[in-house]
């Protein structure tokens, strides 16, 4: 069985996002591996407390993650 696990700080996605993930991964597993594995996908999105994530030793803040997820491709 699949297991997907996802890792975030805590507060940077809502429920909607975190629905939209969890079918996004659930269809690149399937689409991969073939759709008769759906019904034994698991996804697990794990929320970090703010101050357990760190980029080049810089702490990644829940509204600094919203921002950039926000912001288009280009713009980065």
């Amino acid at each position: 069985m699949p297991y997907i696990t996802y890792t975030t700080v805590e507060g940077a996605l809502s429920s909607e996002q975190k629905q939209a993930l969890s079918n996004a991964l659930t269809e690149a597993v399937t689409n991969t591996l073939g759709e008769k594995l759906k019904p034994n996908v698991w996804v697990t999105i794990n929320e970090a407390p703010e101050g357990n994530f760190y980029i080049g030793g810089h702490a990644l803040k829940a509204k600094n993650l919203q921002k950039l997820m926000n912001t288009p491709a280009t713009d980065i």
